[in-house]
């Protein structure tokens, strides 16, 4: 069952450009994909697309087969949750706890489990501190865990990330990612926009944009093997897959691999 499916969808800021061109593409329930590609891609734009922020020029977004229109926007909203690179475009609420809460209090989540779901998902971001302060008083990489705590919490079927882990420090990402991870084995759909291929290579999918268009996609082993998609895309490979990259022995390879995703 797809979960996402995109047909034909373009975009355009200004007459002069279209930033998404003729996009598109599915995406199964429970799947992870991740979207790589430099600034001005369109990869934001297609994630702005995605949850009803941005109306298409042309084109037809469909999430749990059901069309995505000015007037299903804010029923299907409530099927997907997305974390900003900015954290500051989200916050609405006058204390942490408030703002985490913000999300619950529109899905009608009970009193008591909202109690306890702000617990839970301050504690697995580590902000479990800062409940009752002011997010205007918290550093860039703060607001960032409080944006991620307070989208989790409303455990949408869908999750986007869109370079929601750029201000955290490398501790608190890995472990981040790893619990991300995990809900997408308990059959969330994530779609996590990056620059970083150490990220992407954990996912089941892997995008690649370039000028507002899809240049591959494809299961993520696949595109990980074609290095000529990333030198004319100006990405970098992780160092252990260049190597298995060029080696013959599928055993050293595989050796390679798992080190790769373990990292």
């Amino acid at each position: 069952m797809n979960m996402i499916d995109v047909q034909n969808v373009s975009f355009a800021y200004s007459e002069e450009k279209l930033t998404l061109n003729d996009v598109s593409f599915s995406i199964k329930k429970g799947e992870w994909i991740a979207i790589l590609g430099h600034n001005g891609s369109g990869k934001s734009t297609l994630a702005k697309t995605l949850v009803g922020l941005l109306e298409p020029q042309s084109g037809e977004i469909h999430i749990n087969s059901t069309r995505l229109t000015e007037e299903t926007a804010f029923d299907l909203r409530k099927k997907v949750g997305i974390v900003f690179q900015n954290p500051d475009n989200q916050f609405v609420g006058v204390t942490v706890r408030d703002d985490i809460a913000f999300g619950m209090e529109n899905l009608c989540v009970p009193r008591e489990e909202m109690l306890s779901r702000i617990d839970f998902y301050a504690k697995k971001v580590g902000v479990e501190e800062y409940l009752d302060k002011q997010p205007s008083n918290l550093s860039g990489g703060q607001k960032q865990r409080v944006a991620i705590a307070g989208i989790l919490a409303m455990r949408s079927d869908i999750l986007i990330f869109d370079e929601a882990t750029s201000m955290l420090d490398p501790y608190t990402r890995n472990d981040l990612i790893h619990y991300i991870k995990t809900l997408n084995k308990e059959g969330f759909t994530v779609i996590m926009i990056t620059h970083d291929v150490n990220e992407a290579i954990l996912a089941d999918k892997i995008m690649i944009m370039k000028h507002g268009e899809i240049v591959a996609f494809d299961q993520t082993e696949t595109i990980l093997k074609d290095k000529s998609v990333f030198l004319e895309n100006h990405l970098e490979l992780p160092v252990a897959l260049e190597i298995a990259n060029l080696v013959e022995d599928e055993e050293i390879r595989r050796i390679l691999w798992e080190y790769v995703s373990e990292t």
